[in-house]
């Protein structure tokens, strides 16, 4: 019996190239699935955690993100492994600590076990991020075909992220939270086997990883999240909080300083110097700050305020998820390949932002209205997710597609990790009263990303 390698060699040498791509693809998108939907899945058990394991409101913010923040700070880095290990062996590993990980929250005794197998799934996670868009990147050269791959990419993803309230609810409901981990082993064991099976190692490249950098990055990151969380419990002006934010910022200026000096500088210069490249950025920031946030909210709120079971809260975002899907493959899509991005996306970020404005309202209303609310941020969520990956990946150097990825998850992830701090802090103990104002940071937040958007784009059309 033949192997498949043989049967490659013989389809090579007959003229006759077989497409294994889609079931590479499948691995691909079924591994940042999981990553995705373990940075919402567990919102919907914050009330079980709490009785269970006995949570303060402090520890129940870390146990979300400690995961979101661990894989924000460490993507960089992780993305410059992924170029210099190449980029199917960055992924398979990311794959192996993600799954580690999700054994260690599922074995959880205490929160802050919990905790620290939640830094761990962030590590597996941040590996896995930029070499998934990675991999896209190499084995879709042509540019359509990569706009189909990545819409895919962005479909499941964002199913994933939507879907994360419904399969955490039904999980914490009929099995228990634990469950929503153990779900993580079987599916990551079967994306590493399509991935070794299906994908062609990708090139490597040479780099320096400068580690000093990014222990500057995730000190700052870490004191500033700190903060944020500490400001719901003892207020804005405390000691505790004031000094985590002086060692954010004190964080921030040498990370700055060390950054100018180095010839391969952790974040690239085009970051910096690329409007387009920088629109991406802030885009993918403002809509998971908005996204994160909104959803932890409100997950909190209709178990809390309204007495939802996890299940039912589960349901509740099922707008979001139905919407999602269709616009992403049958719109984002095509717009994106024939129109180029610019459009898709500021149409995406208008409708988060007009979502998020519906949020503010629907705290006092029937529930019709956070339906309503949620399936108009299902359309921008759609749009946005599609067309702001097409938008980065077109303006970065081939040299450095690993990087690039990271940069753009990081700034996606952070966006999640204040989003979920600011946003829950606010809420935390005056909710439903805080919803308004947090809402309207949310929206604030979509309207500056649109601004940005269109003068950087317009920006770089006219060069």
């Amino acid at each position: 019996m033949k192997d498949s390698a043989s049967t490659d060699r013989e389809a090579a040498g007959s003229g006759e190239v077989p497409d294994r791509s889609g079931w590479g693809l499948a691995g691909v998108c079924v591994g940042f699935a999981l990553v995705i939907l373990d940075a919402n899945a567990l919102n919907v058990a914050v009330p079980t955690l709490r009785a269970e394991l006995a949570a303060s409101s402090n520890e129940l913010l870390w146990t979300v993100d400690a995961y979101t923040l661990t894989f924000a700070a460490l993507l960089l880095s992780t993305g410059l492994l992924g170029d210099r290990w190449g980029a199917r062996r960055g992924f398979q590993t990311g794959l192996v600590v993600f799954t580690l990980g999700s054994v260690g929250c599922a074995l959880a005794p205490a929160v802050q076990w919990l905790i620290v197998a939640r830094v761990v799934q962030g590590f597996g996670a941040a590996l896995l991020a930029p070499t998934s868009l990675a991999l896209i990147y190499t084995m879709y050269p042509d540019g359509r075909r990569r706009v189909t791959a990545l819409s895919a990419w962005a479909a499941v993803s964002g199913v994933a992220f939507a879907a994360g309230p419904l399969v955490g609810g039904g999980l914490v409901q009929l099995v228990g939270w634990r469950a929503i981990f153990w779900l993580n082993v079987p599916v990551g064991v079967a994306a590493i086997v399509l991935a070794a099976k299906y994908v062609t190692h990708a090139a490597s490249r040479p780099v320096r990883l400068n580690w000093t950098s990014q222990v500057l990055a995730a000190l700052a990151l870490t004191a500033l999240t700190a903060g944020l969380i500490e400001a719901g419990r003892s207020g804005w002006t405390g000691p505790l909080v004031l000094g985590l934010f002086a060692v954010a910022l004190a964080g921030l200026v040498l990370f700055l300083l060390r950054e100018r000096r180095l010839r391969e500088p952790l974040v690239p210069a085009a970051a910096a110097t690329s409007p387009p490249l920088r629109a991406g950025l802030l885009a993918g920031a403002a809509f998971n700050f908005s996204m994160y946030g909104s959803l932890f909210v409100y997950t909190l709120y209709l178990q809390d305020q309204r007495g939802y079971s996890a299940f039912l809260t589960g349901l509740a975002f099922l707008p979001l998820t139905l919407v999602h899907t269709p616009v992403a493959s049958w719109l984002a899509r095509p717009w994106t390949a024939s129109r180029g991005p610019r459009q898709p996306l500021l149409a995406g970020l208008l409708c988060t932002a007009a979502g998020s404005i519906g949020f503010t309202f629907a705290a006092w209303q029937p529930y019709w209205v956070l339906a309503v609310a949620l399936g108009v941020f299902g359309v921008g969520s759609g749009l946005v997710t599609t067309s702001m990956t097409t938008l980065v990946l077109a303006n970065v150097p081939s040299d450095s597609v690993g990087v690039s990825c990271g940069l753009l998850n990081a700034a996606r992830q952070l966006g999640g990790v204040f989003g979920i701090a600011l946003l829950g802090s606010l809420t935390a103990n005056l909710m439903p009263d805080r919803i308004p104002l947090a809402e309207v940071l949310a929206a604030l937040a979509l309207i500056g990303a649109v601004a940005v958007t269109a003068t950087g784009v317009r920006a770089a059309a006219r060069t």
